[in-house]
């Protein structure tokens, strides 16, 4: 008899080592198992090794199920927290903004809650739990109820998982300090700010994103996020300042070298930080060391152990320190006197925004704050909303605009001041409203699959691999992977052990170009659905086996099919490829009022909104 005994419930690291231990230690004994975590050719390669010996517990399903269900429960857990941890630091943290991309807290919980329910499910069966994370491994410990339990987890895996830590902690906290120090350098001697600012007159700063988009070969400039507003507040007589977020996928100098060139002028936050600022966010978030603390309990559960790894990973990582940073600027702009009456920036309720507005009510306290909704959203992106506990402590700006009527609604039932939000228009997708839609039919012969793999770089793994899985053997298509412009394929590749037929092509042509050629959109969660509904193109949602969906049309399942496995994929392809014209004519009828719901027009009463 194994030292597990008759009936086994074992949780252990998804290691080959511990998988290969587990399946002496069974002796031939059959089983079922889990798979928890993120890392999609992890999950293959423990497939490939457990194989007949074990069967796999699909959980994707319960995962969605217990992700919805849970939702408003997490918001106001959270909420809650806020009220008791109210500061500078809580709100810098990743734990507080619920950002689903940044903080792992929520699906945690839901790994813990789905294996729970598969305990009750199985109760006279034998499970093995492959947990990616330590701290989701101690939660369970903490939550299954299993008297014999077991913890498969040797001395050699914590010390490498804490070297891990280790490791990651001085390469974040290095790059944090090399990296600020070189962009004050570059800034400050390639970029003069404070001669092209004598002006007395009252400035309205943008906040936008620098990346791959923002300048072309012959160094023009491209405002990617607000589109033509720039240009209409000059022309309303605002003294315009874009005040540039530049992402580490462009060379900075040759970006600050362009901003320099431009005819439009850039406050580069660098050239007004001091290498001590640098060093005083360092230290201030070094100091808040994590506390190993109880949390109180979600849904009757314990989940300290995920807060703790969130707030863990706030520490070891650089993210908190880079969002104070905002703290400091304000404070130099102050210090400067330079006369900001109105600042407007993207809106998604992330933690730098929340600094952002707090620096600015203490040393601008008269200045006007707007945030742009620039985009579509989840239901399940939890950073766009909060709970009525925390609703009179959240840093918020003056006024939200968002893209459209549907968003304003979600924003107002979801609990935020009808007096703050504004219905506004589609600035950043304002090239998708003047196109009519296509009626034309596509080349059947040779189907063109258009696959948009979004920010995230798990979620971008497992929507390419479940495309190469149903079409790589399917040179009947022409599948191209148009990557985000923040995540490229070079990022992406590196966790996917595939070589790509012919059919498959990497491009980095816009979408808008690509749409035009491409006879249905495979994505999970990018903006790309609303411009191919927009367009004329069916879109295909592709569900997630390990994380939370993110779907952006997910208000409206009549909107497209969703598929998860290979077959399914390939059946919904085939299904929207050979819709006739008149159920596609239709369709595109639906697809037309949902685009207005969600992307309104842009005219002169909508760059008005951002008028003091």
């Amino acid at each position: 008899m194994s030292e597990f005994g008759q009936r086994t419930c074992i949780i252990s690291s998804p290691s080959k080592r511990s998988v290969k231990k587990i399946l002496e230690k069974m002796d031939g004994r059959k089983f079922k198992w889990v798979y928890l975590g993120e890392d999609v050719s992890r999950a293959i390669s423990i497939d490939e090794m457990i194989r007949d010996k074990g069967q796999r517990i699909e959980t994707a399903e319960m995962l969605q199920e217990t992700a919805r269900s849970l939702r408003q429960s997490y918001i106001d857990y959270i909420g809650k927290l806020g009220v008791e941890r109210n500061s500078l630091m809580w709100w810098a943290g990743r734990l507080s903004e619920k950002n689903p991309y940044v903080s792992k807290t929520f699906l945690h919980a839901c790994y813990i809650k789905v294996s729970m329910d598969i305990l009750k499910k199985y109760s006279n069966e034998s499970l093995v739990f492959l947990v990616e994370k330590r701290a989701v491994r101690r939660a369970l410990l903490k939550n299954l109820p299993a008297s014999n339990l077991k913890h498969t987890e040797s001395r050699e895996e914590s010390i490498r998982e804490a070297l891990k830590d280790l490791k990651e902690f001085i390469m974040y906290k290095g790059w944090f300090l090399l990296n600020n120090i070189y962009r004050i350098a570059i800034s400050k001697y390639a970029y003069r700010m404070q001669k092209r600012t004598k002006s007395r007159k009252p400035l309205v700063l943008i906040h936008t994103i620098i990346d791959r988009r923002s300048f072309d070969e012959k160094g023009s400039y491209h405002e990617s996020y607000f589109g033509r507003l720039p240009d209409h507040l000059k022309k309303s007589g605002k003294n315009v300042i874009v005040v540039p977020y530049v992402w580490g996928t462009v060379p900075y100098q040759k970006t600050v070298d362009n901003m320099a060139k431009s005819e439009n002028v850039f406050l580069v936050p660098h050239a007004f930080l001091s290498v001590g600022d640098i060093f005083s966010a360092f230290f201030t978030t070094l100091a808040n060391t994590p506390k190993k603390t109880v949390s109180p309990r979600f849904i009757g559960m314990d989940i300290s152990e995920l807060v703790c790894e969130d707030l863990k990973n706030d520490w070891i990582g650089m993210r908190v320190a880079s969002d104070m940073l905002f703290y400091y600027l304000v404070k130099r702009l102050k210090k400067k006197q330079l006369p900001i009456d109105t600042v407007i920036y993207t809106y998604e309720n992330q933690s730098w925004e929340k600094i952002l507005c707090s620096a600015m009510r203490k040393f601008y306290p008269s200045v006007y704050l707007i945030g742009y909704q620039h985009s579509a959203f989840s239901l399940m992106h939890l950073n766009h909303f909060f709970s009525r506990y925390e609703s009179n402590i959240v840093p918020l700006p003056d006024k939200i605009v968002t893209t459209g009527r549907h968003n304003r609604d979600v924003f107002i039932e979801s609990g935020y001041p009808a007096e703050k939000v504004a219905q506004g228009g589609a600035v950043r997708y304002v090239y998708l409203l003047g196109s009519k839609m296509s009626t034309k039919r596509w080349n059947k012969d040779k189907p063109v699959i258009l696959v948009t793999p979004s920010i995230e770089s798990s979620e971008a793994v497992e929507l390419i691999w479940k495309t190469f899985k149903a079409f790589g053997h399917r040179s009947e298509y022409k599948v191209v992977i148009k990557c985000h412009p923040v995540m490229p394929f070079e990022k992406i590749s590196r966790h996917l052990n595939i070589k790509f037929p012919e059919h498959f092509v990497i491009s980095d042509t816009p979408v808008a170009e690509l749409l035009r050629e491409s006879n249905v959109l495979l994505y999970m969660d990018s903006t790309t659905c609303v411009e191919a509904i927009a367009a004329g193109v069916p879109p295909v949602h592709v569900e997630s086996d390990l994380s939370i969906d993110l779907d952006k049309l997910d208000f409206n399942p009549g909107i497209r099919p969703s598929a998860r496995g290979a077959d399914e994929i390939v059946k919904c392809v085939k299904d929207v490829i050979s819709m006739g014209e008149g159920e596609l004519s239709k369709k595109r009828e639906m697809w037309n009022n949902v685009v207005m719901d969600l992307f309104g027009s842009v005219n002169d009463s909508v760059y008005s909104l951002f008028l003091r």
